[in-house]
């Protein structure tokens, strides 16, 4: 009871900082979208036409509403890769507006297996190369179906010299799915 209530409180001073209206029912395994400061992300939208360019899984544990993604380097002190910010450092890498919440249709087992999956991934690599890391949709897509719920349509190309010729899932491929619902705004 007293952790439900440390999360609303922080839902709410996250959302007045912020001047985002945090959806009050986030829950584990949900989803949070953003259009990033990155290189990266530049590249992503050339592609992509969701107007995102990367994704964390909420983890909403004792030290509040936490995300857990994988990104180039976003600290001077800690190396890319899969990690653990909280929602207000996630969200203050975000071009303005461009911060969007999804429901993931999960059932509370799969949404723990969803995020202690990715958790275990802590500290891998950040890399869009198959075999060197993973990239932001592939950790939450993969956690996700390790729980049993699919929530990817398919993998794309970007098509860009020396970044890759694999096939990866983009933010669009996880919007689209039929498993996941935008929070209202």
């Amino acid at each position: 009871m007293i952790v439900h209530i440390f999360n609303i409180v922080a839902l709410f001073l996250v959302s007045a900082f912020y001047a985002l209206a945090l959806p009050h029912d986030l829950k584990n395994g949900d989803l949070v979208f953003r259009d990033g400061d990155e290189v990266i992300s530049e590249i992503i939208k050339q592609v992509d036409k969701s107007g995102f360019s990367h994704v964390g899984m909420l983890w909403i544990s004792d030290n509040g509403i936490q995300v857990i993604h994988s990104t180039p380097s976003e600290h001077s002190n800690i190396k890319g890769g899969v990690i653990v910010d909280s929602l207000e450092f996630f969200i203050s890498r975000a071009k303005p507006n461009s911060v969007r919440f999804y429901q993931v249709k999960g059932s509370e087992e799969a949404r723990e297996i969803a995020v202690q999956t990715a958790l275990e991934r802590v500290g891998e690599n950040f890399s869009i190369h198959s075999g060197q890391g993973v990239y932001c949709t592939e950790l939450v897509a993969t956690a996700w179906l390790k729980a049993g719920v699919s929530i990817s349509t398919g993998t794309r190309k970007l098509d860009m010299p020396f970044i890759s010729d694999n096939p990866l899932i983009l933010p669009e491929n996880l919007i689209k799915s039929k498993n996941i619902i935008q929070y209202p705004r």
